[in-house]
């Protein structure tokens, strides 16, 4: 059961990019996330109504509160904006890859940071990981040469000339 509902997670979750390249040029960004999160949230108000509550006794206000703002942060601070990302022009790619360096980051920060240490497993797992996002993302860009930057970009980096004027 652990495995089909891990597999579900995965096809949902990632689902969500496509959807949001489909959606963002009919829709606005909170319409795509309304929409995406309406009927699941009609299935979770089912399970809570028919599950037994005895899991939820030792849920205090507290814990309901800390739930509620990281549900708040995750939707305007995570989904919100790489939603919006996509409706103003960012490739679903750029915006996967952005979203697939999170947990390496915070593998590499949960150690100094939390003095939790990720194991060699966990590494290896988020490093397969970011190779599937690193092969979207090639896949994604319009040439092979993904960080070699284009000749205007060298040339607006490069310093000006003086003009006479500053030169008298």
């Amino acid at each position: 059961m652990n495995l089909l509902l891990s597999i579900a997670f995965v096809l949902c979750w990632s689902s969500g990019f496509i959807g949001a390249k489909l959606g963002a040029g009919s829709a606005s960004a909170v319409t795509i996330l309304m929409w995406r999160f309406l009927p699941l949230t009609v299935i979770l108000i089912a399970v809570a109504a028919t599950v037994a509550r005895t899991s939820w006794r030792g849920l205090g206000a507290r814990d309901v509160a800390r739930q509620a703002v990281i549900g708040v942060l995750s939707q305007s601070g995570y989904l919100l904006t790489v939603y919006y990302a996509i409706q103003l022009g960012v490739s679903s790619g750029t915006t996967a890859l952005i979203d697939g360096v999170q947990p390496l980051v915070a593998g590499a920060l949960a150690g100094p940071l939390l003095r939790h240490y990720v194991s060699r497993k966990q590494w290896l797992g988020l490093c397969l990981g970011a190779s599937g996002v690193a092969i979207v993302y090639r896949g994604d860009t319009p040439s092979a040469r993904v960080c070699a930057p284009d000749t205007d970009t060298v040339e607006a980096l490069r310093p000006a000339k003086p003009s006479r004027a500053w030169r008298r």
